[in-house]
């Protein structure tokens, strides 16, 4: 591999990372919004550009020659973006685990809230009953 082959698959890797962040950060949009099918249909895109970064560094070795100046210039300048957009798309995903987090323990604790209701049922004519009217069937 070239130094100039290096820098050309550098920069395709800030391309497809910036293109993550803004996947990531529609994501954070549809979470905030509710939008769980729509979130669900752009996972396969996210994994498709998951999977193009992998390619893309494949067999991307350092060449054993010193570098020209200016190849040692651009590749330290696109290393310092890649970090930057790396950290960036890492707290993106953070916040969004952290929102999903959050809505699944709502969601927790709103059916804890039913389930404890159907213990202490009430029969047809509006007195308490012993047992409860519902059954769950589990499966099992």
């Amino acid at each position: 591999m070239t130094y100039k082959e290096k820098i050309a698959m550098m920069q395709r890797e800030k391309e497809l990372v910036e293109k993550l962040n803004t996947h990531l950060q529609n994501e954070l949009d549809l979470i905030s919004e509710g939008n769980v099918q729509s979130l669900e249909d752009s996972m396969p895109s996210k994994q498709k550009l998951l999977k193009s970064i992998i390619k893309n560094r494949e067999d991307s070795d350092m060449p054993q020659e010193e570098p020209m100046p200016e190849h040692a210039d651009m590749m330290k300048s696109l290393e310092q973006d890649l970090v930057v957009l790396w950290k960036k798309a890492s707290a993106l995903n953070d916040i969004s685990k952290k929102f999903v987090s959050q809505r699944l323990n709502e969601i927790d604790n709103q059916l804890k809230i039913f389930f404890t209701g159907l213990k202490g049922g009430y029969s047809k004519d509006g007195r308490k009953a012993s047992v409860s009217l519902h059954t769950i069937k589990i499966g099992a």
